[in-house]
């Protein structure tokens, strides 16, 4: 199946089907390929790619738009777009033509699914700490090194590899194959399905023209650039949990009876479910209006995406729990929606940047300029 309209996205992540087959897919414990070959189709993967390279490329807030709804019903599923539109921004902004004329199709199309690999297990996500080499010899590169915890790892195609080429930062699209040992991680409760993989590189090799960036550019460019996307995407992803979370409060409290009364017609109920209410309105609007900073590429972008991620991932966890207060024990079951859009809402206050990592990045930028707080209020 080819790609079509991007309104068939939207039509599809919409329809009943997806939410009853994410379902399946989070008590099963894994998106199966065909799964996501059947969404590829509809262009789910091409969102952010050209359309010389047949994808769809949506404006950014559309983009979130996508991704709050694959949150809101499958978590897992999510990671998995949001690493591939990392690794596809990757090589749109900084790989060579070639590689771009020979990837970014495979990728908008989904014949190639790629996985982001760059935390490792000593120093988790941070770039001073790399461990893994991807030396060059000739028109070879040659990769050795251990990487942790990459969503869709274990069945991706293509791994867009961080190290170190002598003592400079680099990266490489590096295919799975010869000298790449793929290991299942332990599932977490609030990805069951994303296939998290281990990921040995031991000696594995590419041809040099699938570095992406020049040594040194690795981090502070390519990384650094993809890491804001990857903050807006789980944002939006936050925003869709906090949605489907109220959602589930909502309908439970405006038909649940107590006595004679309906549990929504107490002002308490009423009180909890607008804070909540304007908790996740909030943080989609915040995500929005980060979009189009990203998109514009304004200089406050990265500490813009930093805050979206903060409000939205605080508004999952606070709608979570005030939709768990609501529903009682109806909700705590194991396999009820809530207590998986709970769990959810606790990796997205990890994944990207956890809580007080952010607060730095936010109070940072405060510090360094006290008056831009104020100015960003005239905009």
């Amino acid at each position: 199946m080819t790609t079509t309209a991007p309104e068939a996205v939207f039509d599809v992540l919409r329809g009943e089907q997806f939410a009853d087959r994410a379902t399946e897919w989070e008590h099963a414990g894994a998106v199966p390929r065909e799964d996501i070959d059947h969404l590829a189709g509809y262009g789910l993967l091409g969102i952010t790619v050209d359309t010389a390279h047949q994808g769809s490329d949506l404006p950014l807030t559309a983009v979130t738009d996508v991704h709050r709804l694959v949150a809101a019903a499958s978590p897992s599923l999510h990671s998995l777009l949001v690493v591939h539109a990392m690794v596809c921004h990757a090589l749109r902004r900084f790989a060579s033509a070639e590689i771009r004329e020979a990837f970014l199709p495979e990728l908008a199309t989904g014949r190639v699914i790629a996985a982001f690999a760059l935390t490792e297990t000593d120093g988790g996500a941070d770039a001073g700490a790399l461990a893994t080499t991807i030396d060059r010899d000739g028109d070879t590169l040659r990769v050795t090194g251990v990487k942790r915890w990459l969503s869709f790892g274990q069945i991706a195609d293509a791994y867009l590899v961080f190290g170190l080429t002598g003592v400079l930062d680099s990266c490489a699209l590096v295919d799975a194959g010869p000298g790449v040992r793929v290991e299942g991680e332990p599932r977490t409760s609030g990805l069951r399905a994303a296939r998290l993989a281990r990921v040995t590189f031991d000696g594995a090799t590419a041809p040099a023209n699938r570095a992406v960036g020049r040594p040194g550019t690795g981090i502070p460019f390519v990384a650094t650039s993809c890491l804001t996307l990857g903050r807006l995407y789980v944002a939006a992803g936050a925003a869709g949990i906090a949605q489907a979370a109220l959602d589930l409060a909502v309908t439970h409290t405006a038909s649940r009876t107590k006595g004679d009364t309906v549990l929504g017609d107490r002002q308490l109920v009423r009180g909890l479910l607008a804070d909540a209410a304007i908790a996740t309105e909030s943080a989609a609007h915040y995500v929005r209006a980060a979009a189009r900073e990203v998109e514009d590429r304004a200089p406050t972008a990265a500490v813009t995406a930093a805050r979206a991620k903060l409000l939205a991932s605080r508004a999952a966890s606070s709608v979570t729990a005030t939709a768990s207060r609501l529903l009682g024990a109806e909700g705590q079951t194991e396999n009820h929606p809530l207590a998986r859009l709970i769990a959810a809402a606790r990796v997205h206050e990890v994944i990207e940047g956890p809580t007080e990592v952010l607060q730095d990045v936010v109070a940072a930028a405060l510090l360094r300029d006290p008056g831009a707080a104020r100015r960003g209020q005239h905009r």
